[in-house]
């Protein structure tokens, strides 16, 4: 568990209590007000937000507070890294987070701190898990370069960075509905200007983050599955949120290895595939490459006004011909570069539950 958002109601009185008392309170619009002032306490964030209608003729306005909240911190352990889930139950954390509530004097003078959690609804929940890797950045780069076309209607964020530095930093897509963050923990701590101890420093150097951030459109879809509405309670149980990491890294990045070019060329040449279909395989991998990834090549394939070898076929087709056939063999369709000297890497998949 990295970070949860939680939202509650607001009475009229409470809100203009808050408003005019919360420390450094910034608006942010005409209906949102910010403070990052009680960050050292877990709570990371506090918004209150004012909802403007019409109804039967008059307008009417509701009132809401938003609480970003830093799992581990609100525990006391690390502000660098994720809440040791092994550590602690859900009830211990709710139980925790109720007497941060308590220790910030406006809330508790409105009684915020004596709410049950199940009044607060979840508003966004981002799960994750630190992976420890020789090499993180290479498994930042598998990401990017795995990642399929449209999967979930997820598009590729817009950051503006080279692409042959961004690879290796970060891999991020995101749709309405839920982000996948992937990156190397150490150089996103450097990039945001963090103050990292020495032993921390020598962890992060080998932690590769795989974050999935559920936003509010997600979290009401997971609702009407888990029949416990919006509460945040499910998502603070380990065994919860290391299914729901595996059930969406799976079906994105597949169960093959990795392998190098010159490794993968020699199993497909070696399979059982007639040598028109090795040849179709083995240009596949070196066209992925050209097209920075396997989402540039799937999105070059669905568009008909961008040529692309006519033996791929349609999208469809070549995913479920032509991938399939690669996969078969036990690697994935991208490859190595033989000049990273890495033979083999486990898939993304293996690295979520084996650590290497």
């Amino acid at each position: 568990m990295h970070t949860f958002e939680i939202i509650c109601n607001l009475s009229p009185y409470d809100y203009d209590y808050l408003k005019n008392n919360l420390p450094k309170l910034e608006p942010v619009s005409e209906y949102v007000g910010r403070t990052n002032y009680y960050s050292a306490k877990g709570i990371t964030q506090v918004e209150l937000r004012t909802n403007r209608f019409e109804y039967q003729g008059r307008m009417i306005s509701k009132y809401y507070l938003v609480l970003r909240c830093n799992p581990s911190v609100i525990m006391g352990d690390s502000k660098v890294f994720l809440l040791d889930m092994d550590k602690y139950n859900s009830d211990e954390i709710i139980k925790r987070l109720q007497k941060r509530l308590y220790e910030i004097n406006e809330f508790r003078y409105i009684q915020i701190d004596k709410l049950p959690i199940q009044v607060f609804r979840a508003n966004r929940v981002d799960i994750a898990k630190d992976i420890q890797l020789l090499q993180p950045k290479i498994a930042v780069w598998l990401c990017n370069m795995s990642f399929p076309y449209n999967y979930h209607n997820m598009k590729r964020k817009q950051i503006n960075k080279d692409p042959s530095i961004l690879y290796f930093e970060s891999c991020c897509f995101a749709s309405g509905s839920r982000e996948f963050n992937l990156y190397d923990k150490w150089i996103a701590s450097v990039n945001t200007g963090k103050i990292i101890t020495l032993a921390e420093e020598n962890r992060l150097k080998h932690t590769f983050r795989l974050e999935v951030q559920i936003k509010k459109k997600g979290v009401a879809y997971m609702a009407k599955k888990l029949t416990t509405k919006r509460s945040i309670e499910p998502y603070l149980n380990k065994g919860f949120c290391h299914d729901y990491l595996e059930k969406e890294i799976r079906p994105v990045f597949g169960i093959q290895k990795y392998v190098s070019r010159s490794k993968a060329v020699d199993i497909i040449n070696m399979s059982q595939f007639k040598t028109y279909e090795k040849i179709i395989m083995i240009s596949i991998i070196d066209m992925i490459m050209q097209f920075k990834g396997l989402y540039g090549l799937e999105k070059a394939i669905s568009d008909v006004s961008i040529h692309t070898p006519t033996q791929y076929g349609n999208l469809r087709s070549f995913r479920e011909r032509w991938l399939t056939k690669i996969r078969q063999l036990g690697i994935q369709p991208i490859v190595i570069p033989d000049n990273f000297g890495i033979d083999e890497i486990p898939s993304i998949l293996d690295l979520l539950t084996n650590e290497i």
